[in-house]
This record gives structure tokens, sequence and C-alpha cells, in this order.
């Protein structure tokens, strides 16, 4: 009897919870132009189906000539709309992408642009798709671009940080291997970069086991940071973070840290290390190297590689793959999309 009262109380004290709760909203009849929907009411309860379709001349917005679409919590899902028939609908095109539409539709003559992902690379020269009467003029297909790197090998003893499981890697991506905790790789080091280079991934760390690890030493004590005078000076770097006991500081663009990048005050009122930042780019300049058509210094992060046309006169635009390795700019040959879509270059 007591469990009949409560309820009643729960039911009388807050009404609007129990509203929220169990009650869905229903969906009215969608405005559906140059169509017809089935069937037709007023107002139709959550979970409501409706089958629609298109007048002559109109099609729905997905493939078929007759769709559905159902109501849930008072919204259409798939909203029942009609297009002209020579309307395009968005194509799928595994690993790629390119700009949608807000309407998601295309008018007939529209074209894409297609953009495959990292890794992949266009099957044809042509990277451009259009809408002709209601159909995509060819459908573009991404492959695996020849000097990709499939999923980096298991390593036993180690994960791979930092990085979200994929099945390929574009040429030149890296990826951190970290010994799990008591191993170490080849260099004593715990950590190991590995790097895709045409198609394959430099050698990766062998973890063994720590038989001698270095004892800690311990660190000295730190106090405010207002017992140690002036901020250290970071040449090309800025403070970043400031906190009661240290100081955070990172390099600007182009500019790699050396050292850690935390210095804290010490109790006899001086600054721990310092850190410096190194130097760590290219620079290709205008005018210097006339087989590039720049007309302004072209800068890149170490290990960064860009793409930039090639003067000549060649029956299609030729491109060369300029990277900086170490402080050193390296390009490959001049070559066409075809070329490089096929593995000729």
């Amino acid at each position: 009897m007591w469990l009949r009262c409560l309820g009643f109380a729960l039911l009388v004290g807050f009404p609007g919870v129990l509203y929220a709760v169990g009650v869905s909203n229903p969906c009215s009849p969608p405005i559906l132009k140059n169509g017809y929907f089935l069937p037709p009411r007023e107002s139709y309860p959550d979970g409501t189906n409706i089958t629609y379709s298109c007048d002559t001349g109109y099609k729905p917005i997905v493939e078929g000539w007759w769709a559905r679409s159902m109501c849930e919590n008072g919204e259409w899902l798939e909203e029942p709309q009609c297009v002209e028939e020579t309307a395009c609908l968005p194509p799928a095109i595994p690993n790629g992408k390119y700009i949608q539409s807000s309407t998601h539709w295309y008018k007939d003559g529209s074209t894409l642009q297609i953009n495959c992902n990292d890794g992949y690379s266009l099957k044809s020269q042509n990277d451009t798709m259009q809408c002709t009467r209601g159909t995509w003029s060819s459908l573009l297909v991404c492959q695996k671009h020849p000097r990709a790197c499939v999923v980096p090998p298991n390593v036993p003893n180690a994960v791979i940080i930092h990085k979200k499981y994929k099945e390929l890697f574009a040429e030149f991506e890296k990826v951190e291997y970290m010994c799990k905790a008591g191993y170490l790789a080849q260099d004593r080091n715990p950590k190991r970069i590995v790097t895709c280079v045409s198609g394959n991934w430099n050698e990766g760390p062998i973890c063994t086991l720590s038989t001698s690890p270095e004892p800690k030493r311990p660190e000295p004590a730190t106090v405010s940071i207002d017992n140690c005078g002036e901020f250290p000076d970071v040449l090309n770097g800025v403070m970043v973070r400031q906190s009661e006991r240290s100081l955070t500081y990172e390099c600007q663009m182009y500019y790699k840290l050396v050292g850690s990048g935390t210095v804290v005050c010490h109790s006899g009122g001086s600054w721990s290390a310092v850190p410096t930042c190194k130097e760590d780019y290219c620079v290709l300049k205008a005018g210097v190297h006339p087989k590039f058509t720049v007309t302004a210094n072209v800068y890149f992060n170490n290990g960064e590689a860009k793409e930039l046309k090639c003067v000549g006169n060649f029956w299609a635009t030729n491109y060369s793959v300029v990277r900086c390795i170490d402080g050193k700019l390296i390009a490959s040959e001049c070559c066409n999309r075809f070329q490089w879509n096929t593995g000729l270059c």
C-alpha cells in the first residue's frame, strides 16, 4: 500500500520529470514540395514511418523512385525532399573526401574536386567529377598509394603512442613506439620513432629487459619563483605557462626545443637548466633554384615535405616533392600526376 502512495506522490510532485522521461513528441506532416506521401494524417506518433514519392521530373533525395522517413521525437529522420531528376546525389568515395553541399544534392553541371585521404591516391589523373543530367561523369577511386605503408608491425613488449589506429599511413609519416615499464630499446631509450619510407617502415625497436636501471637522483627542493629574480630569456622561445614554482617554455615555429621546457626555482635562489631553441627548418630561397616556380622564400619544418611546380615546357603540369631532412633540402624528379599516381616517378 505504501508503495502505491509513493507512486502517487511522485506523479503529483514531479509531473514534468515523468513527462520528459515517458512521453515522446509527435511529428507534424512534412512539407514536401513536388511530391506526395502516405499515409496522410494531421499528426504522426513517435516511431511512425511514411513512404513518399515525387512528381514527374523529380526524384527523392535518396536512391530509388520512392523513399521512407520515420518520426523520431518530433523530427523526421531523412527529411523527405524531392529534387529535379537532373540533379545528382552525393557520391560515395571510399578513402576520399570533397566539399559537401549544404543542400545535400548537386545541380546539373556542378563539379566536385576529390582529395584522397592520407596514404591514398587517385587511380586516374583526373581529380574532378561533373554532374551531367543526374549522373556523375565518372566515379573516381582512391587507391593505396604505392609509397604508403600498412599498419606498423607489432613489437613485443611495446605499444605505439599518440596515434589513433588506422590501416594506412602516408609516406614519411611517423609513429612512436614505447617499451613497457622495465624494458629498453637498443639505444637504452624506452622510446623509438619509426618512419614510413617507400612503402616500408624503418626498423622498429627491440625492447629488452633492463638489467641495470639507473638510480634516481634526489631532485633539489623547489621554492616560489619570486625567490629567483628575473625570469630566464630563451632565444626564439616564449613562456607559455607560469605556476607558483615553475615556468614552461615553447619554441617559436621552425625551432626545436632542446632540454626540458619546464624551469623551476631551486631553494638556493637559482633556476634549473634553461632550454634552448635550435633551428629546425630549411628554406628554399626564391630565384636560387631555377627548377621551381617560386616567387618568395618557402620555409619547411624539419621532416616536412611540400609539392612545388616545376619550370619547363611539359605536356602536363609537373611537380617535385621537396623535403627538409636535418636542415638540408632534398628534391625529387619533376613528374606529372599520372607518373606520381602510377608509381613511375
